[in-house]
């Protein structure tokens, strides 16, 4: 009974994907649309319980915007710099504040992370 429950499952998600995963048209983007955000890989850190022992996974995904064509040049060539700063504070935040019984404050975290992005960028 389980096999065949599971089996079900796995042909349904095989049949989504196809269904779902049709290529779409591509749109060619005209020479004035230009793309101010950067693109910064997944972040995943422990979550800890009240007895500060590993409880869960946290994973952070995220975009920056920057306007400025040279600015963005700096932030793509120092991207992994950038990343190992906000896995730190991710870290640091997931440690001694975050737990995992409660929800992720969402504007502590995105406020922590911009702070360490002016200061890595030097941005103000």
């Amino acid at each position: 009974m389980k096999f065949r429950l599971f089996f079900m499952i796995a042909i349904g998600c095989l049949w989504n994907n196809f269904v779902v995963a049709a290529p779409a048209p591509e749109a060619k983007p005209s020479e004035e649309e230009v793309n101010e955000y950067v693109e910064i890989p997944p972040i995943s850190v422990a979550m800890y319980n009240k007895r500060k022992r590993p409880a869960g996974t946290m994973t952070v995904m995220m975009q920056l915007k920057i306007d400025d064509e040279n600015q963005r040049a700096v932030a793509r060539k120092i991207m992994p710099r950038l990343k190992n700063a906000y896995m730190q504070e991710t870290l640091k935040l997931a440690l001694n504040f975050f737990d995992i019984s409660r929800p992720v404050n969402a504007n502590i975290l995105g406020r922590s992370l911009q702070n360490v992005t002016n200061q890595v960028l030097k941005h103000d």
